[in-house]
């Protein structure tokens, strides 16, 4: 009984800190990572907070823990690859989020996987009577994001 006290006060002592690791909302614990960063020599948007994108018209924030190793803008359209040491489906959740939070609506949204290596995400997005086509891609170890129009 003494022992669940003394865990329950260092776990109490963790929130309180702010050390304690994330919650998925499935319940599984998730290390924080850090913010996304640049390889030298990239060039890359950031938004008002600094946060890297990986596009800015959407703007589309890169998801925590990345580097940006490639970025390309055409317009409104571009192309970014980057490294995650998160799985594909934590990526994806992350963009998703990302894309509704900046006030855009998916339309549909369609995934295709050969894993353990090959794993791909098709949305069409709107807002404002303006569609766009989001790819995520994952390749043998690399991410990639591109942002076409729709």
């Amino acid at each position: 009984m003494r022992r669940l006290g003394l865990l329950g006060l260092f776990t109490l002592a963790l929130l309180v800190a702010g050390c304690a690791p994330l919650l998925e909302p499935g319940g599984g614990a998730e290390r924080e990572l850090p913010s996304a960063t640049a390889a030298p020599g990239v060039l890359v948007f950031s938004d008002a907070s600094g946060a890297l994108l990986l596009n800015a018209y959407l703007p589309l924030v890169a998801p925590p823990g990345s580097v940006i190793g490639e970025q390309s803008y055409e317009g409104k359209t571009s192309f970014s690859r980057f490294s995650n040491p998160q799985d594909f489906e934590a990526v994806r959740r992350f963009l998703l989020t990302a894309l509704e939070d900046a006030g855009w609506r998916i339309l549909e949204s369609a995934t295709w996987e050969k894993p353990p290596n090959l794993f791909q995400t098709t949305v069409r997005i709107e807002k404002d009577g303006e569609q766009k086509v989001v790819v995520l891609r994952y390749e043998n170890g690399t991410y990639s994001v591109e942002v076409r129009e729709g």
